[in-house]
C-alpha cells in the first residue's frame, strides 16, 4: 500500500502487488492500482530480466489511466487553499481530463563492464479528451494535430498514439534513490510517434544529474552535506503536416520541477481566433428580442470575431534544479534550492490551425447591422490568419524559485514527505493589450448598437493582466530529483 500528495496527482491511495520470482523462474509480475481526486490508474506489468539466460530485459505493460489537468483545482486539492491564480488567469489555464488505455513493450540491454544501458520501447494508446474550459476547447478543437485534418469536437475522441522510443542511461548515483550522496546520472531518449496512429511528432529529451558530498562548499567524500544538480532539456515537433498534440506540449510548474509555481501554470500564452456570439443589449441592460411581440423566439445575438488568450505550452523546455542538502537527524533533511525553467514557443508553425478549423472561422459572416425575418443582415467577411500567435511578453519568460524545504522518508508508505517555502524572483508580470477584429460597423445603429459595441470592446479588447505568484508554501509527498 502507498499514498501521497502531489501537485499533478493530488491526494491518492495506491495498492501494489509484485513478485520478483513469478512461477519460480525469476520473472517479475506486478499489478498496481492508484486512485485519487485528480488521477487514477491501473497497470498490469510483466518483466523477464534474463531472456534466454542473457542480460536482456524484456517486458510489457497494459494500462488504463485518467488524469485531470486543471492547474487551479490541482493546487486547491493539494493544499486545501484557493489557487494563487486570479479568476481571470484561471480562465486562461487548461482545464481538461485525458482518459487513456494502451500497452507498451520494452527491451533493454546493459553495456558490459559499465553502468550504461540502452533500451527500445514501443507504445500504443487510445486517448479521449474532455474539456471543461473554453481555453481547452479552443486549443484542442483548433490545432491541426490529427492526421486527416480532423477538427472540432471530433478531434477530442479516438486519438491514437503509436510511438517508438530509444533510450540511453548511465547511472552511477549512490548509495540509494532516496539518499544520493555521490555519482552522475545521464539519460537521453528519443520518441517518434506516427506509425499506425493518427498523431505524428518526435521528441528528444536529455537529462543530467550529479551529486557530490561536501564540507561547507568544498567536495569531500566524508562531508555530511550534499550538493545536487539536475539539468534537463526537451523539444517536441510535429511532422508530415501535423503539429504535436496539445497534451504533449510542455508546461512548467509544480513540486517536480519549479516549486514556486502551480502545476502546469507556467506557460506561454497565445491568441486563438474564435467566433463569439453576444446578445444585442439595450443601454439599460435588457436584451433586444427578435420579435417584441413574441419573446419565445429569443433574443438577437451578434457574431463577432475575437482573439481569446489561452495557455498553449511550449515546444522547447529547459529546466535546472540546484539543491544544498543538510541532514538534520535520522530520515529528516533540510535543503536550500534554486529552481529555474524556460518553457517557450520556438516554432510558431507548430501552432497551425487545421484547414477545416480555419474554414469554419473564415466562411461565415460577422456582425449584424439589422435583423429581418429571424436572420441577421449586413454581415462582414473576416479572414483570420491560420497560425495561433504567441502573445509578446509571455513567450520567452525565465522563471525561478528560491527557497528551503524540510523532507523526511515516511516509514509506512516509504515515500518522501516534505514541506517547502519558495520565493519567485523571476516570474511573468505583464499587462498586455487584448486583441480583436471588432468594429462599430458590425452592430446596428442606435443606442443598443453603441452599448453592445462598447461592452464587446471592454470584454474582449481590454488590458490583460498576467500575475504569477510571488511566493508559495506547500506540503507534498514527492521529490524534485
Amino acid at each position: 500500500m502507498n499514498g501521497g500528495v502531489s501537485g499533478l496527482s493530488g491526494t491518492f491511495l495506491g495498492l501494489n502487488y509484485q513478485t520478483n520470482n513469478f512461477l519460480g523462474l525469476g520473472e517479475t509480475l506486478s499489478v498496481q492500482g492508484n486512485i485519487g481526486n485528480l488521477a487514477r490508474s491501473l497497470v498490469f506489468a510483466f518483466t523477464e530480466p534474463y531472456l534466454r539466460n542473457k542480460p536482456v530485459s524484456l517486458g510489457f505493460q497494459v494500462f488504463s489511466k485518467k488524469s485531470d489537468y486543471n492547474s487551479a483545482r490541482n493546487y486547491a486539492a493539494v493544499t486545501g487553499q484557493s489557487s494563487n491564480l486570479t479568476a481571470a488567469q484561471q480562465s486562461l489555464t487548461q482545464n481538461y481530463n485525458q482518459s487513456s488505455t494502451g500497452l507498451n513493450f520494452s527491451i533493454s540491454y546493459p553495456i558490459r563492464r559499465s553502468f550504461k544501458r540502452v533500451g527500445l520501447t514501443y507504445s500504443w494508446d487510445k486517448s479521449t479528451i474532455t474539456t471543461f474550459s473554453q481555453a481547452s476547447a479552443n486549443l484542442f478543437e483548433t490545432l491541426a494535430f490529427r492526421s486527416g485534418q480532423i477538427q472540432g469536437a471530433n478531434a477530442l475522441e479516438g486519438i491514437y498514439t503509436s510511438s517508438v522510443s530509444l533510450s540511453y542511461v548511465y547511472n552511477k548515483v549512490g548509495p540509494s534513490p532516496f539518499k544520493q550522496r555521490y555519482g552522475t546520472d545521464i539519460s537521453a531518449a528519443f520518441q517518434l510517434a506516427g506509425l499506425f496512429g493518427n498523431v505524428r511528432y518526435f521528441s528528444p529529451v536529455v537529462q543530467y544529474k550529479h551529486f557530490v558530498a561536501v564540507k561547507g562548499l568544498r567536495p569531500n567524500p566524508e562531508g555530511r552535506n550534499v550538493i545536487g544538480l539536475r539539468l534537463q532539456a526537451s523539444y517536441i515537433q510535429g511532422f508530415s503536416g501535423d503539429v504535436a498534440p496539445p497534451f504533449s506540449r510542455f508546461y512548467a510548474g509544480g513540486d517536480n520541477e519549479l516549486r514556486g509555481f502551480d502545476v502546469r501554470a507556467a506557460t506561454p500564452y497565445a491568441f486563438i481566433p474564435v467566433r463569439q456570439n453576444i446578445p444585442l443589449t439595450n443601454p439599460d441592460g435588457t436584451p433586444v428580442p427578435i420579435d417584441p411581440n413574441n419573446y419565445t423566439l429569443g433574443n438577437i445575438t451578434i457574431p463577432i470575431p475575437i482573439y481569446r488568450p489561452v495557455s498553449i505550452g511550449g515546444d522547447i523546455k529547459f529546466t535546472s534544479n540546484l539543491e544544498y542538502r543538510i541532514p538534520i537527524g535520522g530520515p529528516v533533511t533540510f535543503a536550500i534550492f534554486d529552481d529555474f525553467d524556460m518553457t517557450s514557443v520556438l516554432r510558431q508553425s507548430q501552432l497551425r490551425q487545421s484547414v477545416e478549423g480555419a474554414d469554419e472561422l473564415n466562411s461565415p459572416l460577422y456582425g449584424c447591422t439589422s435583423y429581418f425575418n429571424g436572420a441577421c443582415q449586413g454581415g462582414q467577411a473576416i479572414q483570420f490568419i491560420n497560425l495561433i500567435r504567441p502573445i509578446a511578453g509571455s513567450n520567452v519568460v525565465p522563471r525561478m524559485s528560491l527557497g528551503g524545504e524540510v523532507s523526511a522518508i515516511l516509514p509506512i508508505v516509504n515515500a518522501p514527505f516534505r514541506l517547502y517555502y519558495a520565493f519567485n524572483p523571476l516570474r511573468l508580470l505583464e499587462n498586455i493589450q487584448g486583441e480583436s477584429l471588432i468594429t462599430r460597423s458590425m452592430f446596428p445603429a442606435g443606442g443598443a448598437g453603441d452599448f453592445t459595441y462598447n461592452e464587446a470592446i471592454t470584454a474582449y479588447d481590454s488590458l490583460l493582466h498576467f500575475r504569477e505568484p510571488r511566493k508559495t508554501f506547500r506540503l507534498s509527498v514527492s521529490t524534485t530529483f
